[in-house]
């Protein structure tokens, strides 16, 4: 039975806007299989021996039988790299909503969900946390390229990087945008902590070489 017989899940394009099968960003290339069969359109496939796509892409619209939040974020980014400025979303309720919020957040108009008083608090929510992400991740690229100066907010800069995995991890493995918030602020906290007292964050790139020097000294 081909996979697209389960597919109930559609965000669709409203208006002209790119519509090529496979017009993906890089990152989803990267993560996803592809394949042509079992289906109308394009499967991505979430590895090479799962036998349901985790979406269809028809060009015109993108299909899953998931309500799983990391597809939504995905099939939302597809969107967007398309230029899609309205879609259409239809199927279960829970990936209506699901779809709504994350596109809304994402500055997409959206058809086919009528949000209740609780989702727009949510949405509200979700756009706040976007915003301090948003606002770190300038910070940390401020401190970036800053880096070879010698200024003391190098140490800064140098603890943008694991602070950045932490946010990933979280968002990788955490829905729910307040229990995010919850964490990355705690991250933050310790990381602000611990250069206070004066930690630091070694640069394994620079003091690799340096490592190597130590360890050949001792084997001679």
């Amino acid at each position: 039975m081909a996979d697209d017989a389960v597919s109930l899940n559609t965000v669709k394009a409203t208006g002209r806007r790119s519509t090529a099968k496979g017009d993906v960003p890089d990152d989803l290339v990267r993560r996803y299989f592809v394949d042509g069969r079992g289906g109308p359109g394009l499967g991505f496939y979430a590895d090479a021996t799962t036998p349901i796509a985790a979406f269809r892409d028809r060009g015109d619209r993108l299909v899953t039988a998931r309500t799983d939040p990391h597809v939504i974020r995905h099939l939302t980014a597809i969107a967007r790299h398309r230029g899609w400025t309205k879609v259409t979303v239809t199927g279960e309720p829970a990936f209506r909503r699901e779809a709504w919020l994350v596109a809304r957040v994402e500055g997409l108009e959206v058809r086919g969900y009528r949000a209740t008083e609780r989702d727009i608090q949510d949405l509200q929510r979700r756009i706040d946390l976007q915003r301090r992400r948003d606002a770190w991740d300038k910070l940390g690229r401020e401190l970036e390229a800053r880096r070879a100066e010698p200024d003391p907010n190098r140490r800064r800069a140098k603890a943008a990087a694991p602070l950045r995995a932490v946010e990933a991890v979280v968002a990788s493995r955490v829905a729910d945008p307040v229990v995010q918030s919850r964490l990355l602020d705690a991250a933050r906290a310790r990381v602000a902590g611990w250069l206070e007292r004066g930690g630091r964050f070694d640069d394994p790139e620079r003091d690799r070489p340096a490592a190597a020097g130590r360890h050949r000294g001792r084997t001679r």
